[in-house]
C-alpha cells in the first residue's frame, strides 16, 4: 500500500489542533447533556425488574417438550 509523503510539522500541528477541537466539542456536549440529565432526576434507571421465570409454570410447553423450563435451567 502506498502512501504519500509523510506531513509536515506545520500539517500535524493542525491535525492535532483539529482533533483537540473536536474532542471538546464532544466533552461541552456531553457534560451539557449530563448536567441536562442531573436536573430532570433522570441519572439513574427508572425501570420495573422483570419478574422470573419459574420451572413451575403451568403455561402450555413449546417446540414438542411436555413442560415449560426457563433458559437459565435448560442451558
Amino acid at each position: 500500500m502506498a502512501h504519500g509523503p509523510a506531513p509536515s510539522d506545520s500539517q500535524m500541528a493542525l491535525r492535532v489542533e483539529r482533533a483537540q477541537r473536536l474532542f471538546s466539542r464532544v466533552l461541552v456536549s456531553w457534560a451539557g447533556d449530563l448536567l441536562e440529565l442531573r436536573r430532570r432526576k433522570l441519572l439513574q434507571p427508572d425501570w420495573d425488574r422483570a419478574i422470573p421465570a419459574h420451572s413451575s409454570a403451568v403455561d402450555p410447553a413449546s417446540q414438542g417438550g411436555s413442560s415449560v423450563v426457563p433458559m437459565n435451567d435448560a442451558a
